[in-house]
């Protein structure tokens, strides 16, 4: 089996039908009358747009591009280029003053008159002092920051970001009774890099199905701006930080990591193909072990009277 070839998607345009099948039917069969969406200036969110558009129509369907402080500015010209290509309405709603509100912005120092670039560099160098030869920052992130205080409030940081974004998702949803549509993708949601009852509270995910490699050409089937395919995928929570640096490795890469555990294809053939080490294997095995209860319902007692 060559890695590769089998990643690539084999008819695009039946995954389109699919998806947009998927998105009629569960409007359908939550008794909804259109679907509000995320908007953020990525891929994702972007290729979930296109998708919720076409299967519904641009009157059905509502764009929230919700920014903060530490938004980077260019997401908003991405966002509204999505918007404004697909005809739908966005709605934008800074959520600063809630989270200024919180005390989230407490925890670090205020970028006020520092320019982008430094504040970027800022932000890359503290991420790096919290890995080490054994283990990434992502990897300690997803073991609860391992009693280091400050990554705790790193984490903290920016998980709160995603969870007040969700709850407006749903507000203006109930407001309109739409669909919350969700942007995580399939490499997202086996490594955990994406915020439990955050950017994964949504009532449906289309592209949960969707390896990041294969979102990115999708994205170009559909049309989506080309600016958007090929700018450095960021979750645009802290300055600086792209979701390749946090996870220490290529889509490209961690792809085909994945695909090869999960279609059971032996190490050996995988280090092989993709052209990566063991320790690289073992360490996006520990992703998805690691962050399994993300991708469950809250656990319960068993009890049996």
């Amino acid at each position: 089996m060559n890695i590769k070839e089998e990643l690539k998607l084999k008819d695009p345009e039946k995954v389109v039908s699919i998806i947009t099948n998927f998105i009629r039917e569960n409007v359908k069969r939550f008794n909804r009358d259109g679907a509000v969406i995320g908007v953020s200036g990525g891929i994702d969110s972007a290729l979930s747009a296109y998708l919720t558009v076409k299967a519904l129509g641009k009157e059905n369907v509502l764009a929230l591009f919700m920014p903060e402080r530490d938004s980077h500015p260019q997401s908003e010209k991405d966002a509204e280029l999505v918007a404004e290509k697909l005809g739908i309405q966005i709605k934008k709603i800074d959520i600063t003053e809630i989270l200024k509100a919180i005390g989230i912005y407490d925890i670090v120092p205020s970028p006020k008159g520092i320019p982008r670039k430094i504040q970027e560099k800022y932000v890359l160098n503290k991420y790096k002092e919290f890995q080490d030869n054994e283990e990434t920052t992502f990897l300690k992130d997803l073991k609860g920051g391992e009693g280091n205080e400050e990554l705790r409030k790193g984490i903290a940081y920016h998980r709160i970001k995603h969870r007040v974004r969700m709850v407006l998702w749903y507000y203006y949803g109930e407001l309109h009774n739409y669909l919350v549509i969700g942007n995580c993708n399939k490499s997202e949601k086996l490594t955990g890099y994406f915020v439990k009852y955050g950017d994964s509270g949504s009532d449906i995910d289309p592209l949960a199905s969707l390896y990041k490699t294969q979102v990115k050409e999708l994205a170009a089937f559909v049309n989506v701006p080309k600016r958007i395919i090929e700018k450095a995928p960021s979750p645009d929570l802290m300055p600086g930080i792209t979701d390749e640096f946090a996870l220490q490795m290529k889509y490209e890469t961690l792809d085909q990591i994945l695909f090869g555990i999960e279609h059971n294809i032996n190490d050996k053939e995988i280090m092989q193909q993709a052209n990566v080490t063991e320790k690289e294997i073992n360490y996006v095995k520990e992703l998805i072990k690691l962050s399994a209860h993300m991708r469950s319902l809250p656990p319960s007692p068993d009890i049996n009277i």
